[in-house]
């Protein structure tokens, strides 16, 4: 056999199968990842979604500060690491921007407008920013120094990008926080725009600059918000403009973070928190299709503390009963701390556990207005038998005066 047939029978066996079609093959590059199959889903968990993206071993230990800054779902996680033992020494003033309005930091050009703020790239006379309590936030110089000093003694900042639809002022060229309300809305002065993933790539590459120069030790992971637009600007459906949005954010992070390869897993991370939400759960939101379930935010939870955690904080965790005040918050934090077992598998009995979590919740607060009302209706029939027995006491009154005057006449 020549040289030639036997390297035909090492490339493809039998040489006598040997046609144009599989003469030759595709040629893959050095490095391929396969989207993996549902059997591979089913074996390897969210695993199986986190390729190319983990930590090069545990950077969150109890002593490690970390601040989590961007969407809603951002509160998540430092809800989890702050009743699990972690983030003690995090500053907790309730002027600090970066903690009182951290989810309120959604789009890449409002956070990378704080990083300017904080280190003097950006002028408080310009600031309009409106919180969630509709009131204006003093941008003052005391409170500039106070976020400062906040990304300084972070050693973890998780950087949850949620939108690309963002308020601007013309006047000044800077994204405003949200909305504005009604009296302070300006038609000629603040207008809508959808960043593009140029301007969104600028926004994450002026947070690096500020980060290098200022903040060298700062590691920062960035995600992708799962949380839907709740309403969209645009004269389009609001489910359409959410997936615009959010692959804006994730192209413009995917090319920010290949210009920095080096840095990948090292200094700056992606946890694709979005990824395993679209891609992993099977019916992952609640019934307002925004929100995330608790259940899957916990599993999302879980998965980041295994990666990212000390295994020796991540195998403390509470085991009783949370009490934030808030249902939704003690229902997620009670998932976390279960064994997480088959995660896909235990998706809809969880879903199952929270609405009847939910509606034991309901029906404690139906019985509790009940309750009032029966104690409310006990005190207005009281107070009507007073009123009717006042009545009869002025009736039988009224007949005795005209008794009285019929006799004097």
């Amino acid at each position: 056999m020549s040289r030639d047939k036997e390297s035909l029978v090492e490339w493809h066996g039998d040489p006598d199968k040997l046609s144009m079609q599989n003469l030759d093959d595709w040629y893959l590059g050095g490095t391929v990842h396969r989207v993996p199959t549902k059997k591979d889903v089913a074996r390897d968990g969210i695993k199986s979604l986190l390729e190319g993206w983990l930590p090069l071993g545990p950077m969150i230990d109890a002593s490690t500060r970390v601040i989590g800054v961007g969407s809603c779902f951002a509160r998540y996680f430092i809800l989890w690491l702050a009743e699990n033992g972690f983030n003690k020494s995090a500053d907790s003033s309730p002027y600090n921007a970066l903690v009182r309005y951290g989810e309120t930091f959604e789009s890449p050009a409002v956070i990378a407008q704080q990083f300017r703020w904080a280190f003097g790239e950006f002028s408080a006379k310009d600031a309009l920013w409106i919180g969630k309590d509709k009131e204006l936030f003093e941008a003052s110089e005391e409170r500039r120094q106070l976020v400062r000093r906040t990304l300084e003694d972070t050693d973890v900042l998780i950087l949850t990008l949620g939108l690309s639809e963002v308020w601007y002022d013309r006047q000044s060229g800077e994204p405003l926080w949200r909305a504005l309300t009604r009296r302070h809305y300006d038609p000629a002065r603040h207008v809508f725009r959808v960043e593009s993933m140029q301007d969104t790539k600028r926004h994450l590459e002026r947070i690096e600059e500020i980060r290098r120069r200022h903040l060298p030790n700062l590691k920062i992971i960035f995600t992708i918000s799962p949380v839907r637009l709740t309403a969209t600007f645009r004269p389009v459906s609001a489910i359409s403009a959410n997936s615009v949005s959010k692959a804006v954010l994730r192209a413009a992070l995917d090319e920010f973070l290949r210009d920095r390869a080096e840095l990948v897993n090292r200094e700056l991370f992606y946890f694709p928190s979005y990824e395993i939400v679209h891609d992993y759960f099977r019916d992952p939101f609640e019934e307002d299709n925004k929100h995330v379930t608790s259940y899957v935010a916990s599993q999302i939870i879980q998965t980041f503390a295994r990666y990212y955690c000390a295994p020796e904080m991540v195998g403390a965790t509470t085991q009783g009963p949370c009490a934030t005040g808030a249902t939704k918050l003690d229902i997620f934090l009670g998932f976390s701390n279960a064994d997480p077992g088959d995660a896909r598998e235990a998706e809809y009995a969880a879903r199952v556990s929270d609405l009847e979590r939910q509606v034991e919740d309901l029906q404690l607060a139906s019985n509790e207005r009940l309750r009032v009302i029966q104690e409310l209706d006990k005190a207005a029939r009281e107070r009507l038998a007073l009123v009717e027995e006042l009545h009869r006491t002025c009736a039988d009154l009224q007949e005795r005066l005209a008794d009285g005057k019929q006799r004097k006449s």
